[in-house]
């Protein structure tokens, strides 16, 4: 008789959407591909939302194996589910693998209903325990994992890189075939044509880092691709570590592109870069772009100072190449992003706000995100001797991730941020937060935009200058202001006493969650008279005259979208629009006064403020979608 087998990778509802669980998808795939397995083992069932536990293990026959895909968002919620599974059924294998299994035995020395751990990626441990458990062989000859013996002595074997280079596909031999007869709910999947990086950054800890890359066979990726095509999937996320590194990748998106065409999907891709193939890379974006695929091209710096860039292990395109590329995708229609990380070591409240504020200097006006450094277990930077060299001071709590809804402590997974180090104080960390927020609110998604940039060329104020005394106006004079960034300031310090997550909600934008820098805009946009009338107060400190200041103002307001607010045409005295495309162009012509008729025009006519939040700051950050200056938006002469 077969034993049952049932794998666990529970992820949150998105909307109306799952991710199918590529991961243990994978597992199961290279699993079933030994006949010694298939004859002696059932695999049941995948389970992959986060299912109330109860009910869950109530609806499981006789399971003799159970494994669980690990991530900071569920494993909280695996850990609840294995502890109940084990007082149901005591004599059933628990193993835990994925991104959030310590690289040591700590989750066997914490956890007692836990029996094998696999490090690194686990499709060979997976099968190997299996047989190994079938045989009743020795589980100390199989790599990367780790165990209880007989005697319930804690064992670790030997470590061992994967050099492995193809799986069999979850896609193409059916894994997901029953999880897709759920019709209640879309679905969005992973694609790999790769695995590895050959970089070595310490907050990471994606693959075998500093490793050889393994190409998987085109052929299985492009046939991936038609079987994506075919069960619509809206949204795909390539997850190589540096997609358009090869010359093949030009291939993969010429593939993503004919499919899109010929059978209307994939519709989107989201996809992490390579930061030195810059013709390539452009090559693709373009491609995707002129076809509506991509979410925009990524310019990631993480941080713009040299000490903190060496000793995290990373290597910077420059700057000048930097400001080329966002002049050489603005002039092409191609939105971009760039990523910068907060808290790394070496950082001070100095750099990283300077730092953010030079993004600005050298031409990123579209989108900028300062994600918090994450303390990854299985990254150099958790490492005892990272930690200590650096005085890292870590907070963890629940994870609350962004556009979901909050869900409690057990179902939410849990974060470990850093928030401090030996050169960054906790309060430091603090402030810095909260420029962030005023910098990326204010100016990325665009409603202070213009009016710092006219006086960043006309008056030369610096945007570190100009950014600094907006920060200290709210805090000092505002009204308006003041309460929304006193928000953002009690939410960081709830989060350092460990009473909350980053995140904000409101119901006048949804059930789900959003970061601060998202929440304050919609706060500032939806009362933007108010809004306005306080920028006004601030701004006539650098330019006196009024009636200029009106046309400033006026222009600034309409260039920002809002609900119910998508075709409309307005009267300036200026050619604003020539101006500030100059500029974001990295160039410069002088603001010429003409009388001239602008129409603003989006294709996304959100009816109210919910449907403005999710189509416009959820899915469009990365693309600006929320300013006319970008495309698919228009600012047209008439």
């Amino acid at each position: 008789m077969k034993k049952n087998i049932y794998i666990i990778q529970a992820s949150c509802l998105y909307g109306n959407t799952y991710y199918l669980p590529y991961a243990v998808g994978m597992l199961v795939a290279f699993a079933k591909d030994d006949k010694r397995i298939v004859e002696k083992y059932d695999f049941k069932r995948i389970i992959y939302s986060l299912e109330d536990i109860d009910e869950s293990i109530a609806s499981l026959e006789n399971p003799a194996f159970v494994g669980f895909s690990n991530s900071i968002w569920n494993y909280t919620y695996n850990l609840e589910y294995a502890k109940k599974l084990k007082e149901v059924y005591p004599d059933c294998i628990v193993q835990f693998g994925g991104h959030h299994v310590p690289p040591t035995t700590e989750f066997l020395e914490k956890y007692d209903f836990i029996d094998f751990l696999v490090h690194r990626k686990g499709e060979e441990a997976f099968r190997d325990v299996l047989l190994c458990l079938d045989k009743k062989g020795d589980f100390s000859k199989i790599p990367n994992i780790s165990y209880r013996d007989k005697n319930g002595n804690l064992v670790q074997t030997e470590e061992k890189k994967i050099t492995i280079a193809d799986y069999p596909s979850p896609y193409l031999t059916g894994v997901f075939d029953d999880i897709l007869k759920d019709t209640q709910y879309r679905f969005s999947c992973v694609l790999e044509s790769n695995r590895g990086c050959p970089y070595n950054c310490c907050y990471c800890d994606w693959g075998e880092l500093n490793s050889k890359v393994r190409m998987f066979p085109l052929e299985k990726v492009l046939a991936e691709l038609e079987w994506m095509a075919e069960h619509k999937m809206e949204f795909v996320y390539l997850v190589d570590a540096n997609f358009g590194m090869f010359e093949r990748d030009e291939i993969i998106a010429n593939k993503l592109v004919e499919l899109k065409e010929t059978k209307g999907y994939p519709n989107r891709l989201q996809v992490s870069y390579a930061k030195n193939e810059m013709d390539r890379v452009f090559r693709i974006n373009k491609l995707l772009a002129d076809h509506g695929i991509g979410k925009g091209a990524t310019l990631a710096m993480q941080s713009l100072e040299p000490q903190v860039l060496e000793n995290v292990g990373r290597v910077n395109i420059t700057k000048e190449q930097y400001a080329n590329q966002i002049a050489r995708y603005r002039n092409s229609g191609i939105s971009t992003y760039t990523e910068l990380i907060l808290g790394l070591p070496g950082e001070t409240l100095d750099t990283f706000c300077h730092g953010l504020c030079e993004i600005l200097e050298l031409g990123q006006h579209s989108s900028v995100s300062a994600y918090y450094c994450e303390l990854l277990p299985n990254s150099a930077l958790a490492s005892d001797e990272y930690m200590e060299k650096y005085k890292i001071k870590i907070v963890t709590t629940s994870l609350n991730q962004y556009h979901c809804e909050i869900m409690d402590d057990v179902l939410s997974g849990a974060s470990s941020i850093v928030v401090g180090t030996d050169t960054m104080s906790v309060e430091d960390w603090i402030r810095a937060n909260e420029f962030s927020t005023c910098v990326q609110s204010f100016h990325h998604f665009g409603i202070m935009q213009c009016i710092a940039m006219y006086i960043r060329k006309e008056l030369n104020v610096s945007y570190y200058d100009f950014y600094s005394a907006l920060h200290k106006f709210i805090e000092e004079e505002s009204t308006f202001c003041k309460p929304l960034f006193e928000m953002v300031s009690q939410v960081l310090r709830n989060f350092v006493d460990g009473k909350g997550g980053l995140v904000c909600q409101n119901d006048i934008f949804g059930k789900i969650t959003y970061p601060l820098e998202e929440m304050v805009f919609l706060c500032c946009l939806y009362d933007s008279e108010k809004f306005y009338d306080e920028m006004r107060i601030f701004v006539k400190r650098f330019i006196d005259d009024e009636k200029f200041l009106d046309e400033l103002f006026r222009y600034q307001m309409a260039v920002v979208l809002r609900p119910q607010h998508n075709d409309y045409a307005i009267n300036f005295s200026y050619k604003f629009k020539e101006y500030f495309d100059a500029i974001l162009c990295n160039s410069y012509i002088p603001l010429e006064k003409e009388d001239i008729i602008y129409r603003f025009f989006t294709p996304f006519d959100t009816p109210d403020w919910v449907e403005y939040a999710k189509e416009i700051i959820w899915y469009g950050r990365r693309n600006g979608r929320m300013m006319f200056s970008s495309q698919p938006n228009k600012i047209e002469e008439i």
